[in-house]
């Protein structure tokens, strides 16, 4: 994945400096996420980060619109109204309301959308097939759709005792939805029960998660952008109800789950920065396929000791051998492979 994010970069490299030299007005880019939070926050950087590698410089080459939605669909359609009064080059959409949105307000436009951080472009009418023209030709980007199935067995490995997991969501989140349907989908094979309890606000997070504690064995939160906004209650109800808690996220390990099993948004936001450097180069959105970021990098799981011993969970010895990382007095830790 590296090397992919790396030659992209490197060879569009010139394009950024040539248009530094040429002193032509900076390029417009509006940047809209759904709501604050580090691993969308991580996105942006990132694909910045790609832009300015590529010889972009904010301020002489490209100038960022960066709005965030705060979680309302209706405020990131306003926000996409106004890129599109200020004239923007090309918009990055950051979380599925607002690539939805950003896709209404650019339809049969000439100006590029590149989306990140969505769960299934596919089925919301993201992804460009010429056998549907009703489908914008100008948008692509990058999807972080997760295997919730392999996260339940995750947490079912965590102990024989698990058998209802608690699982709050945003249901007006079409990829939270999604991935809750899936979770109940998975979850009978495995012998587990998902107890869903809705939160259609951050301010509402609280109450959801309290309302699971003495209901279930295990806390499970997907890449809900309401939920993951306010996660602190989750971390909090769940270490109350002393059971272990798993995110879809292993950078938030940090923010006090039990485990997390998920990508590098850091790394996701490069990946949409190496499609954005296509688009500068003069290629269609339509002629560039959307990126699966499973299909570049596989998912990573961390396990948190310190979350455990507050708990006092103690991890299965094949859970910790099988880790990639570990979060231990207050740090991340890359386990090392073993030299043969």
């Amino acid at each position: 994945m590296k090397r992919l994010v790396r030659s992209v970069v490197v060879g569009l490299v010139v394009l950024g400096l040539g248009a530094a030299l040429a002193g032509a007005a900076p390029i417009k880019i509006g940047i809209c996420k759904i709501v604050e939070h580090p691993a969308l926050d991580a996105v942006e950087r990132g694909a910045i980060d790609a832009l300015t590698a590529a010889g972009y410089a904010e301020g002489k080459d490209v100038e960022y619109l960066k709005a965030s939605a705060q979680g309302d669909y209706n405020v990131a359609v306003s926000i996409a109204q106004n890129f599109q009064a200020q004239h923007v080059d090309l918009v990055l959409a950051i979380a599925t309301p607002t690539a939805l949105a950003a896709a209404q307000v650019f339809k049969g436009t000439s100006t590029p959308v590149v989306f990140a951080a969505i769960t299934a472009p596919e089925e919301y009418g993201l992804v460009v097939d010429a056998k549907d023209p009703s489908r914008n030709e100008n948008i692509t980007g990058v999807s972080d759709r997760i295997d919730v199935s392999l996260d339940l067995k995750l947490l079912k490995d965590l102990s024989p005792s698990i058998k209802r997991i608690g699982l709050v969501y945003n249901p007006g989140e079409v990829n939270s939805d999604l991935l809750t349907r899936l979770a109940e989908q998975s979850a009978p094979s495995l012998g587990l029960t998902i107890v869903k309890v809705a939160a259609d606000t951050s301010a509402n997070v609280p109450i959801a998660a309290q309302s699971l504690i003495g209901r279930v064995d295990a806390f499970f939160v997907t890449t809900d952008n309401t939920v993951v906004s306010a996660i602190d209650s989750v971390v909090a109800a769940a270490n109350e109800a002393k059971v272990p808690f798993l995110m879809a996220d292993y950078t938030s390990v940090r923010f006090g789950p039990t485990v997390a099993r998920g990508f590098d948004y850091y790394e996701h936001g490069q990946i949409a920065g190496s499609v954005i450097l296509e688009v500068l180069s003069g290629k269609k959105p339509s002629q560039i396929p959307v990126v699966y970021h499973a299909t570049v990098a596989r998912e990573k799981v961390y396990v948190n000791l310190d979350a455990a011993a507050r708990i006092a969970f103690v991890f299965p010895q094949a859970v910790i051998d099988q880790a990639d990382g570990l979060y231990f007095a207050g740090a991340m830790w890359d386990r090392k492979p073993t030299a043969k």
